[in-house]
Formats: C-alpha cells, sequence, structure tokens
C-alpha cells in the first residue's frame, strides 16, 4: 500500500479524514503500529445521519488511546455530538460546508426528524 510505503522514514504520522480511505486503512495503521510506528488519526466517527461511518468504528477499536473531541451545538450553544445536514441529499459524501451541515447537540439534532 503506498501509505506504508510513504510512512516507513516516518516515527509518528498523522492522518485526517480518515471516515473518508476505505477499510484498507485498518489494515495499513495496524502494520505500521506494530512496526513501532506512532498513528494519530482524525475523523468523524458518525455520517450525518448518525450512523457509524467508514472506517472509524474499527480504527477506534484498535486504538490504544481515543479522544472524542466536540463542536458547539449551532442552534444552543451546548456540545454538539452529531453533524445535521439541512439539505434533502441523501448521498452519505455531499461536499459543503456551513450551506449544508451544522453541528448539533443531541435534542437539536433530533427535533425535526421525531416528529
Amino acid at each position: 500500500h503506498e501509505l506504508h510505503e510513504l510512512a516507513k522514514s516516518y516515527r509518528v504520522i498523522g492522518i485526517d479524514e480518515a471516515q473518508f480511505i476505505d477499510n484498507e486503512i485498518i489494515e495499513v495503521v495496524n502494520k505500521l503500529a506494530n512496526q513501532g510506528h506512532r498513528i494519530i488519526i482524525a475523523g468523524l466517527d458518525k455520517d450525518y445521519a448518525s450512523r457509524p461511518f467508514g472506517a472509524m468504528p474499527a480504527l477506534i477499536a484498535q486504538a490504544e488511546f481515543v479522544t472524542k473531541l466536540h463542536a458547539i451545538c449551532e442552534v444552543c450553544g451546548q456540545i454538539a455530538s452529531f453533524t445535521y445536514r439541512s439539505n434533502a441529499d441523501n448521498d452519505l459524501v455531499s461536499l459543503g460546508a456551513k450551506d449544508k451541515y451544522q453541528a448539533r447537540c443531541r435534542q437539536h439534532y433530533y427535533e425535526n426528524k421525531i416528529k
């Protein structure tokens, strides 16, 4: 795998947006970690529908340390653990920023979905 070749000469490897990388990343990351590399991975653990996102659940399960960071709910200012998509697009990946996505707390994520 290309990542394995690129990482050979580095002690610490950072991977961002890991939710978009296919499941092959799990084997590559484990192999690198077993060879003594320190791997730091960032990514969303849930998609806009609050489902496990890509390889992230498996990567979290393999990790020695997990730090879950939170955004701030754009409605009320509380801790946000959900990504609310404000349009009707049902594709798993839909490029956009504030025009399509908002950080939301549980209450404000589900308030329009439960009715």
